[in-house]
Formats: structure tokens, C-alpha cells, sequence
């Protein structure tokens, strides 16, 4: 019988990979700030329950709740189980507000099977001709356990 098990994090948790990347933190998420034609990497760790009963977990799908605001998009989404990427969704372009819903802008399916190590979750935006921001409120995963 598969168990479920939802794990999430709280926005504010999530780094910039470049050190110059403004990140304003409050209650409620993280604000980044992009300057004009530039990007960045935000990665995401997922509490992960690698193994439940002696079962490794299968992760299901990655969710985020995220506002790419102004003219910034996101262009690429890699998941990791520690050093092994397991999913590339790349060439993306999902603008807009996808804080308060689910859809497949801001769902990806991943389906892998016997998850060795933490998960992660690796994405980057770029703004466009003007400085822009973006928002992370919230971002888990789903797994599964055939106990």
C-alpha cells in the first residue's frame, strides 16, 4: 500500500546563488531582486523523508508558490537528490502570480523512484529590459512510500 507524505517549506528559507542577489525576507516570503537583463539560480531544500518503514521514498512532484513579477520569468526548473539531478525543465518562460494556487505553471511532475538523499529544487529567473523582483511564499514536494 503507497503512504503519502507532503513536505514543505516556508519561503523565506530560499538563497540566491549569487551573493549580490538583494533578498528582502518578511513573514509571508522572500522578495529577490533581478537587475535589468540579469538572472539568477534560487534553490529550494525540501525537508526529505528518504526512508519511511524501510522503504526509500518516490517523489512525486515539486510545488512552488512563486510571483515573477515586472518583466522577470522563470526559465528553468532542476530538482536534485543531493549531487544527482533528477528532473530539467528548461526554456520555460512562466511569468506572472502563482502564490495562490496549484496549475502547471508552478507543478512539475517528477516521479523518481528510491530517493537516496535531500531533495532539492533549482530554479532561475531573468528580468527582461527593466530591474524586476521575484517571490517565493512556499515550495514542497509530494512522495510516496509502498509500505
Amino acid at each position: 500500500m503507497s503512504k503519502l507524505y507532503a513536505s514543505w517549506q516556508h519561503g523565506f528559507t530560499a538563497v540566491a546563488e549569487n551573493p549580490g542577489t538583494s533578498a528582502f525576507r518578511q513573514g509571508f516570503g522572500v522578495t529577490f531582486s533581478l537587475p535589468a537583463n540579469g538572472g539568477d539560480w534560487i534553490h529550494l531544500a525540501i525537508p526529505t523523508p528518504v526512508i519511511v518503514e524501510d522503504r526509500r521514498a518516490t517523489l512525486d512532484r515539486v510545488l512552488i508558490l512563486f510571483h515573477a513579477r515586472e518583466t522577470s520569468s522563470l526559465l528553468h526548473v532542476h530538482v536534485w537528490d543531493g549531487p544527482n539531478r533528477i528532473l530539467a525543465r528548461d526554456d520555460l518562460k512562466i511569468e506572472g502570480d502563482h502564490v495562490h494556487g496549484l496549475s502547471a505553471n508552478n507543478v512539475f511532475p517528477v516521479g523518481r523512484d528510491g530517493i537516496n538523499f535531500g531533495c532539492g529544487i533549482s530554479m532561475y529567473f531573468a528580468a527582461g529590459q527593466i530591474d524586476s523582483h521575484v517571490f517565493i511564499a512556499g515550495f514542497g514536494g509530494d512522495f510516496s512510500h509502498n509500505i
